[in-house]
């Protein structure tokens, strides 16, 4: 067993909490958009159009895309994609917003 000292672990302590906003606005958090009860259709169409709740390419990101209904920190909509949809997403349907 490690035996660290109470201003050690204070210290670390700290850190961490005062890194976790960062963490957040880095991508960090963990949001989790439900699905919840989608029909073997939507459930198809999502499938069909490949969609990913995280994008590979940051630049196809839903949060980007003119089909997207949300803001950059929570669970959005999507015209085309059914059910609840996350901003860091993507799917085969991307149409980037004009600049």
């Amino acid at each position: 067993m490690v035996k660290v000292s109470r201003r050690r672990f204070g210290r670390t302590s700290l850190l961490v909490l005062a890194g976790a906003p960062l963490m957040a606005a880095c991508g960090g958090g963990e949001l989790t958009c439900p699905t919840g009860s989608l029909s073997a259709d939507q459930r198809s169409t999502r499938s069909a159009l490949q969609y990913l709740d995280v994008a590979t390419d940051p630049t196809r990101r839903c949060s980007a895309c003119t089909l997207y209904t949300g803001n950059e920190t929570s669970c959005g909509t999507c015209t085309v994609v059914p059910g609840s949809i996350h901003p860091h997403g993507t799917c085969l349907s991307f149409a980037p917003r004009p600049s």
